[in-house]
């Protein structure tokens, strides 16, 4: 499915909105260049479909439909088959969602397996891919997510049309649509920057529309558990706990804090701690970066209180600003030396 013109113009630069600080010695980010727009009737500016880009999205009309104004919360791995949808059942899709349908017409998603995980932002399904399982993570449209209130993580990010700036921050349908392409395509810049820069991250394969396909964690006979669900002994929780404030140091050397850093967030696989969901991540240059730093080591001190871990937040936090600053290969930023 073609993406829309308006949405293309968005990622014609995708640095933009990822964190380039090579000049301050922070691993560089490198994003993948995204396909030329295609052209349109007349040559027509990309702007001025801005009016009409809700309507260029079936999952979100067909979601009205079917719940009555509403678009769908969750869905079964049946129920992500076209054949179950009256729209598509007499054509060749197999999926309803179009991101799905892409991944699978490029090859890379050959079924929809099983459902892994469902949240207040996405539901996360293991799939047959190419080589053997990966993990397709379908973002939930922002009308009904759980996770509305996004303005402290875009504050910083850079959207340089000012009439769909406008539009996001009023929340209407055209600045919707354009916020769930960002939230999306935000995800996986940062998957992309930090698994290049060595964190331990799945690593991301594709994404289409509302859909990041990526690594998954586990294998045929087990699924990575979540450390907050993982019953760890005293002496495996200290490793995590260890192994979280390295990953964070390295997420912090490359100029990002995560946003939501906790348990709930990092896999326990093998004995080894890997580092999840990112659409939050902000720049260390945006204003708020301090607290939020200062929030998510608070939720790690938390939430790992529940294996016996008791650890001062502060003294964690300056365990991870030391490592970080280790990490650093040249004279640190002013923005580095404010959070370092």
């Amino acid at each position: 499915m073609p993406r829309h013109p308006a949405l293309m113009a968005l990622t014609e630069n995708p640095a933009s909105n990822a964190f380039e600080l090579t000049k301050t010695g922070v691993i560089a980010t490198q994003n993948e260049t995204p396909p030329e727009p295609e052209p349109s009737d007349g040559d027509e500016p990309w702007w001025m479909a801005l009016d009409s880009l809700d309507k260029t999205q079936e999952f979100q009309e067909r979601g009205y439909r079917l719940a009555k104004g509403k678009p769908a919360r969750r869905r079964t791995v049946s129920q992500l088959h076209a054949a179950n949808d009256i729209d598509f059942k007499n054509d060749d899709r197999k999926f309803i969602d179009p991101g799905l349908e892409e991944l699978h017409t490029r090859g890379l998603i050959k079924e929809v397996l099983w459902q892994l995980k469902s949240g207040k932002e996405a539901t996360v399904y293991v799939c047959e891919g190419q080589t053997g399982l990966v993990a397709a993570k379908l973002y939930v449209d922002s009308r009904v997510r759980g996770f509305k209130d996004d303005a402290l993580y875009r504050e910083g990010r850079n959207i340089d049309d000012k009439r769909l700036k406008k539009a996001i921050d009023q929340r209407s349908e055209t600045g919707i649509s354009a916020q769930n392409f960002l939230w999306v395509q935000e995800e996986f810049q940062q998957l992309h920057a930090l698994h290049n820069a060595g964190v331990r991250v799945p690593k991301p394969l594709a994404h289409e529309a509302s859909v990041i396909l990526m690594e998954f964690i586990g294998d045929e006979n087990e699924v990575a558990q979540r450390v907050a669900d993982a019953r760890l002994s005293r002496a495996d929780a200290e490793i995590a706990f260890a192994q979280a404030l390295e990953q964070y140091a390295r997420i912090l050397s490359t100029g990002r804090v995560h946003g939501d850093f906790s348990t709930f967030n990092l896999l326990w696989w093998h004995g080894e701690c890997v580092v999840i969901d990112f659409p939050q991540v902000v720049s260390i240059k945006q204003p708020t970066a301090k607290m939020i730093l200062e929030r998510d080591i608070q939720g790690l001190c938390r939430t790992f209180s529940t294996f016996g871990i008791k650890k001062d937040w502060q003294e964690a936090l300056k365990i991870i600003q030391t490592k970080a600053r280790a990490l650093q290969t040249s004279m640190l930023s002013e923005e580095m030396e404010n959070i370092l």
